[in-house]
Formats: C-alpha cells, sequence, structure tokens
C-alpha cells in the first residue's frame, strides 16, 4: 500500500512538471499592450523562443485574439533600447497591411521581424517535458 500511495505521488510531480515550467515562464516574462491587437512581451531571463511564444500566445488570446489568428513579430528592442531595460519582443495578431508585406515563414526565431506562427502553433509551444538535467 505505502508503494502505491508513492507511486501516485511521484506520477502527480511528473505530470504536474510542465504545467508548472508553462507558469513559471509567463511569471518570468510580462507582457505590455502595446496598442490595438500588440503586445510586447519583456523577455528578462533569457527565455527560449518557445517560452517568448507561449506568453505571446496566451496574452493574445487573454486579448481576444482567436486560435487561427496568427502573430507576428513587428518589433524587437534590445535592453538598452526598450523602455522595460530588458529585451523586449513586439507581436501583432492585427497586422497592418505593411507588416503583412513584411511577413515570412518558415522560421519561427522571435527575433526576425515578419516571422509569424498560429496562435495554435504558439500555443503549442507551452507544452514543454520536464527538464531532467
Amino acid at each position: 500500500m505505502l508503494r502505491f500511495i508513492l507511486c501516485l505521488s511521484l506520477a502527480g510531480a511528473v505530470f504536474s512538471a510542465p504545467a508548472v515550467a508553462q507558469q513559471k515562464s509567463s511569471e518570468r516574462n510580462p507582457v505590455a499592450d502595446s496598442g490595438a491587437g500588440t503586445i510586447a512581451v519583456v523577455n528578462q531571463w533569457a527565455s527560449r523562443d518557445d517560452d517568448i511564444w507561449c506568453v505571446a500566445a496566451k496574452a493574445a488570446l487573454q486579448r481576444g485574439a482567436a486560435w487561427r489568428d496568427r502573430l507576428y513579430v513587428v518589433g524587437v528592442a534590445s535592453a538598452a533600447q526598450s523602455q522595460y531595460g530588458a529585451e523586449t519582443i513586439t507581436f501583432t495578431f492585427r497586422p497592418s497591411a505593411d507588416q503583412l508585406a513584411q511577413a515570412k515563414s518558415g522560421s519561427s526565431s522571435v527575433r526576425g521581424i515578419g516571422n509569424n506562427l498560429s496562435i495554435n502553433a504558439a500555443n503549442r509551444r507551452c507544452q514543454r517535458e520536464p527538464d531532467f538535467y
């Protein structure tokens, strides 16, 4: 019986780790509104691109974006250039005609103006395996 309880506890810890990692990612990278349909993700902890896409997708959904909408990278500011004191990546889910003309496919880097993912694809970046290093 004790082994069974121990196994259940261990399984709960293993399967809840991705949710905890997701929560930590959004806490580390605050989001600021930058206009209609535009958000800025402040990369305070040198997060991976997947973490930044994840935070941007969640923020866009909270602001009325649909799952089929696309997130476009429209600005990248270094810590020295940003008003937030950390690297800031600006996304929009309501692109202008000029921003659509700059759209690029084939790269999911958050540091390329015009790179884009659907909200659904960006949100899938949140699903991570626990790190066992």
